[in-house]
C-alpha cells in the first residue's frame, strides 16, 4: 500500500499540469473549427498545397463527440474525452515528423 502512494501523487501531479478544460469539449468551438475548415479560402489553400480538398471529417466527428459528451454524466464524459485524447495523441505520434527527414551529421 505504501508503494502505490508515490504513484498516486505522480498521477495527481501530471493531472494538475493539464489545462482545466482537458476533459471537456465545447460543441460551439468544435462547430466553429469545422466551419472554418469548410471555408472557401481554407479549401483553396488545401487544394493548392495537396491537390485535393479537405474533407474536414475529423472536425465534424469532434462536433458529434462533444454533443455525445453533453448528454452523459460527468465521469462518463471524462472517460470518453480521455479515450479521444489518447487516440489523437497516438495518431499524432505515428505520423512522420521533421526528425524522420533530417539525419544527424557526425
Amino acid at each position: 500500500m505504501a508503494d502505490s502512494a508515490p504513484d498516486a501523487q505522480i498521477g495527481r501531479a501530471a493531472e494538475a499540469d493539464l489545462p482545466f478544460d482537458y476533459y471537456t469539449c465545447k460543441a460551439s468551438q468544435a462547430f466553429d473549427q469545422w466551419f472554418a475548415c469548410m471555408t472557401v479560402g481554407k479549401q483553396l489553400s488545401n487544394y493548392y498545397r495537396y491537390g485535393h480538398r479537405s474533407g474536414c471529417g475529423k472536425h465534424w466527428a469532434k462536433v458529434g463527440l462533444c454533443m455525445k459528451i453533453k448528454v452523459r454524466s460527468e465521469a462518463s464524459g471524462k472517460a470518453i474525452m480521455a479515450e479521444y485524447r489518447e487516440k489523437e495523441e497516438a495518431q499524432r505520434k505515428s505520423m512522420p515528423n521533421v526528425l524522420d527527414v533530417w539525419t544527424r551529421r557526425e
